[in-house]
């Protein structure tokens, strides 16, 4: 019988427990918040809904969220949430690393596919491996000017 009390008293701190949102969401942060979709959606991601807003309060178990471009705020429960993110603001370098790396990754597949050294014209390099080098060169250049130029939102999951 002691077993049996001791049992779901610990089932029911870890349900209470799993019932509220971390310390990291905290009033005036921008998260970005999935919830589900009761239908297939042709976009990604399937059967969810992402909200993008900023935390107007965290009481128990319910968030309230305030998105840009309407009025009041929504209160999500916290077993509604699929997937929460918090924002780390918008990072120039951050950004232009992530993008350097995707060109570089794109650079070498594109010059060493494309890569002919019998062609007479157009750039052609003796080894594949070179091609990858060059490419790897372009595409992490491009890559950084882009993501120098176009910072985005970087994010931190804390609810998977």
């Amino acid at each position: 019988m002691r077993l049996l009390i001791i049992g779901s008293f610990i089932l029911g701190i870890a349900r209470v427990a799993n019932a509220q949102f971390p310390t990291e969401v905290q009033p005036g942060m921008r998260v970005r918040v999935w919830i589900p979709e009761a239908a297939r959606q042709e976009q990604a991601p399937d059967r969810r809904q992402l909200l993008r807003g900023t935390v107007e309060s965290v009481e128990g178990g319910i968030l309230r969220l305030r998105v840009p471009g309407t009025v009041g705020s929504l209160a999500i429960p916290r077993a509604s949430v699929r997937r929460l993110d918090v924002s780390r603001g918008v990072s120039r370098g951050a950004s232009m690393v992530e993008r350097a790396v995707g060109g570089a990754i794109g650079g070498v597949t594109t010059f060493a596919l494309l890569n002919d050294p019998r062609r007479s014209g157009g750039p052609h390099y003796r080894t594949d491996w070179r091609a990858a080098g060059v490419g790897a060169g372009w595409g992490a250049g491009i890559g950084a000017v882009v993501g120098l130029t176009w910072p985005y939102e970087q994010w931190r999951r804390v609810i998977h």
